[in-house]
């Protein structure tokens, strides 16, 4: 098994619900809501799970960072905050954060 998490079509925040989808089919989305906010690579690219999925993708898939979705996730322009464990969506970012924070694509 890949231990890198499929990236699958760009879809809509959906009301934050939880990314799931086996075979990148609308008909197999998951529908609850989501709980958790993924950054699977380096590139930015980033997903939303419910728990279930979250604790799923923590046996078996390889990601960057999590942190529990807050009203900033999947905003566009949002940054990844590591250290506040959370995504914030600053008017102009310091020199300080910037570092600590990274452009996230939902």
């Amino acid at each position: 098994m890949e231990p890198f998490a499929p990236l699958g079509r760009i879809v809509a925040v959906r009301g934050q619900k939880c990314g799931h989808s086996p075979g990148d089919n609308p008909s197999t989305d998951c529908q609850a809501d989501a709980t958790w906010h993924i950054m699977w690579n380096t590139e930015g690219d980033a997903g939303l799970a419910c728990g279930p999925h979250m604790d799923e993708a923590r046996r078996s898939l390889v990601f960057i960072d999590s942190h529990r979705v807050g009203p900033d996730c999947a905003m566009p322009g949002t940054l990844w905050d590591f250290d506040g464990q959370r995504c914030v969506y600053p008017e102009e970012p310091t020199v300080d954060n910037a570092a600590a924070e990274q452009a996230v694509t939902a």
